[in-house]
């Protein structure tokens, strides 16, 4: 089976995320290829798709929330798992219940892809672009500047995805 892992990425965190995961799936015999979201023409050579985009001011990259609002019917036919990448990671201590609630617009694309799984991870931040405001809160929380990405929680993720991929 052929796996679509598409992504949509502003400062290139997301795009090396979705290119791991594919290189991660093909480690375990998986066919993937990583593709942005503006070069992903048809669906139909795809027997799964892993999409995911950068979270910006609390909302997925327009081009991301296009693509599947444009492509749901043929997402629906097949399974599919999606993932954001944000300031912290749904696995954070404190705020993780919470995270996972990002993007914005994230339960209407639930409804209507029906991922088998959603999960959010956590990326490069360049706090000097944050107002002052939002440094104080990020770093209370227990954020900190520069790269967060936990590349052993993306491979476990992505080593699921390969098991659930396998034939039976």
């Amino acid at each position: 089976m052929r796996v679509l892992v598409g992504y949509a990425s502003r400062f290139g965190s997301t795009k090396e995320i979705a290119a791991h995961i594919a290189e991660r799936l093909r480690r375990a015999g998986v066919d993937a290829d990583a593709r942005d979201v503006l070069e992903i023409g048809d669906v139909a050579p795809y027997g799964a798709v892993v999409f995911g985009s950068g979270v910006y001011d609390g909302s997925w990259t327009p081009n991301a929330t296009a693509w599947l609002r444009g492509h749901a019917a043929e997402l629906t036919a097949r399974p599919v798992w999606l993932f954001s990448v944000g300031s912290f990671g749904d696995r954070h201590p404190v705020i993780g219940h919470l995270i996972v609630r990002e993007p914005k617009d994230i339960g209407e694309i639930e409804q209507l892809v029906h991922p088998r799984e959603y999960r959010v991870f956590a990326g490069v931040l360049d706090l000097q672009h944050w107002p002052a405001w939002g440094r104080l809160v990020f770093k209370a929380l227990g954020g900190r500047d520069g790269d967060n990405r936990h590349w052993p929680d993306i491979d476990a993720w992505a080593d699921a995805i390969a098991q659930a991929l396998r034939p039976v």
